[in-house]
């Protein structure tokens, strides 16, 4: 059986392109070559001594420069530029596929330093609350669990609004940190916990992260977006009109969604990184709208740790 070579689109647009060149360059040079005038080489003829010598030989002498002409460059343009148009799509993918790679990486970080938090605090998350606000990552700072600021940054919201505010708690004294001033240096990280283990609330009993049924199955954290931008407006404002937000992570069953905040962010591409109890992390699509948006206690389960499957 006769093998037969197949190409993608790219592999014949540069074909034609480096065809069309060399078509070009061919038609020319045999242009130029016609348009360039017959000079008469003298040379030294027979005659008698002392007589002018007669012309022996006519040649062509080309001009040495080839040009392309302008309908020839926009073409060479015009197949750039429809090369560029496929390419620049895919490479923007693959740096946005790194950026959440990266993200990821952070998210398991994170996720292993509130687990070995719980492990050292008697099975508790990092609670860091006053005035109402919960800055999670305060208490981990402060207990000497984040020894690296920059994993709270999410590479692909590098360009929110404080997104590097808390970097800003570098060496201040751990009372400052503990007051209501120093833990607003916390308030808008790239992630967000599960509500359930940072803050006591009459819907939101604080719970123990190692007295989980099925961690597996439990969200422990994931990207979080929220405060000025909610899932409403959230492809309508610009990217620096988005913040972090570490307030806890809750499920509603509210019609209006612009009270939804924080939110599960998908700035990767429309998709989101969230981190499970037992340290894994998965990228999923639409992921506020299927583990925030619903009613009791389908997705509950989700964030609940003593909560069983209600579909079992």
């Amino acid at each position: 059986m006769k093998n037969t070579k197949s190409f993608t689109l790219i592999e014949l647009l540069v074909s034609n392109a480096v065809s069309s060149l060399h078509f070009f360059a061919q038609k020319s040079a045999v242009a130029t070559q016609q348009r360039s005038p017959l000079f008469l080489k003298r040379g030294v003829g027979f005659g008698e001594r002392g007589k002018t010598s007669f012309p022996v030989k006519r040649s062509f002498s080309p001009l040495p420069k080839s040009a392309f002409t302008l309908i020839e460059l926009l073409v060479v343009v015009a197949i750039i530029a429809i090369l560029a148009a496929i390419l620049l799509p895919a490479l923007n993918s693959a740096r946005e596929r790194g950026r959440s790679a990266s993200c990821i990486n952070q998210e398991k970080q994170l996720a292993l330093s509130v687990i070995s938090y719980a492990d050292g605090s008697d099975g508790w998350g990092p609670a860091a609350s006053v005035s109402g606000f919960t800055r999670w990552p305060a208490s981990m700072y402060v207990a000497g669990y984040l020894p690296d600021l920059n994993v709270l940054v999410c590479p692909s919201a590098m360009e929110y609004t404080y997104s590097e505010y808390h970097k800003l708690a570098r060496g201040l004294s751990v009372a400052s940190l503990q007051t209501a001033s120093g833990l607003t240096y916390f308030n808008y990280v790239h992630y967000t916990l599960n509500r359930y283990f940072i803050k006591e609330t009459s819907d939101y009993p604080l719970r123990k992260v190692d007295n989980a049924v099925n961690a597996s199955s439990k969200i422990l954290l994931a990207d979080g977006c929220g405060n000025t931008v909610n899932p409403t407006t959230y492809d309508t404002l610009p990217v620096t009109s988005r913040r972090g937000y570490s307030e806890g992570f809750f499920v509603t069953t509210e019609s209006n969604l612009k009270y939804l905040s924080p939110f599960i962010d998908p700035r990767h591409s429309g998709q989101s990184n969230i981190a499970w109890l037992d340290g894994h992390v998965t990228t999923e699509k639409d992921a506020y709208m299927r583990y925030q948006i619903s009613t009791y206690p389908t997705k509950q389960y989700h964030w609940d740790p003593l909560l069983s499957d209600p579909a079992k």
